[in-house]
């Protein structure tokens, strides 16, 4: 997908209105306060954590302390919406659910996609995170939603790449979790195909499924996903420009805390809360 078009999407919405945007920052390096100065083009930014010249700040060195303010924040309507920023990912769920009163969603039906980035091609990753896609009807509650995500935010139809972990030439029978693995991607493949959507087996080379420029990846299971994320942000050169959890009732725009850059989970995070209201 090129990355024009999903990046202009979420520009579109999120010019519509500026919003107050909560954010955890407690390692307030150089490219990370540049990021918040670009994105407060579009939002006003509450920086909780460290203290950040130029930004209304709440300072608190503590991680979980830091992650309760965030939320209470959230639910005092203070802002309209967070990016989880540099705090704990799970903890910070977790503070959620208690702050809001609301019973957490099983780990295995918390849908969150990454959206990745590089150069001209931007695609959206689903079982990112390693509780995701371990049996065939999770991975298919998942994918849907990111589908209905992909049609009615981004305005773009999914190109799915159907990952696998074992090639049709390999050896069956050796390790029963590789076959049974193999045999989950199958019943998926044939289940989105069966549905009229445009997808393809890819197998284990995710690298012809950036290649030949899928829209939609879907990893074998979260194990191996959220490893392929990390190793494309860190360590090859990739962007992670969005990640939201849905279905919370509340704009949560996740990542990892090791990102550095927070210009567009800040602008995702505004464009929801358009989208939203």
């Amino acid at each position: 997908m090129n990355t024009k078009t999903i990046k202009q999407s979420i520009i579109d919405i999120a010019k519509i209105k500026k919003r107050k945007i909560g954010i955890s920052i407690l390692r307030p390096i150089p490219e990370t306060i540049e990021s918040l100065k670009r994105a407060s083009k579009y939002a006003d930014i509450v920086v909780v954590g460290a203290k950040v010249d130029g930004f209304e700040n709440i300072i608190e060195k503590d991680s979980e302390k830091a992650s309760q303010i965030l939320i209470k924040l959230l639910k005092d309507k203070k802002i309209d919406g967070i990016v989880r920023g540099q705090v704990k990912d799970s903890f910070t769920l977790d503070e959620f659910y208690r702050q809001f009163n609301k019973k957490p969603l099983p780990s295995n039906r918390k849908v969150c996609s990454a959206i990745m980035q590089k150069d001209n091609y931007t695609f959206l990753v689903a079982s990112c995170s390693i509780y995701q896609g371990l049996n065939l009807d999770d991975k298919i509650y998942e994918v849907e939603r990111i589908i209905k995500y992909m049609r009615e935010d981004l305005k773009i139809e999914p190109s799915i790449a159907v990952m696998g972990i074992l090639r049709p030439s390999s050896k069956r029978g050796k390790y029963k979790i590789l076959d049974d693995i193999t045999e989950q991607c199958t019943q998926f493949y044939s289940y989105f195909i069966k549905k009229g959507y445009n997808a393809k087996e890819y197998y284990m080379e995710y690298e012809t499924a950036i290649w030949e420029k899928r829209n939609l990846i879907v990893s074998s299971t979260g194990l191996v996903g959220n490893s392929w994320v990390k190793a494309l942000l860190y360590l090859g050169g990739w962007k992670l420009i969005a990640c939201n959890y849905f279905d919370l009732g509340v704009v949560y725009e996740d990542g990892t805390r090791n990102e550095k850059d927070w210009y567009w989970h800040i602008i995702h995070a505004v464009a929801l809360c358009n989208k939203n209201n």
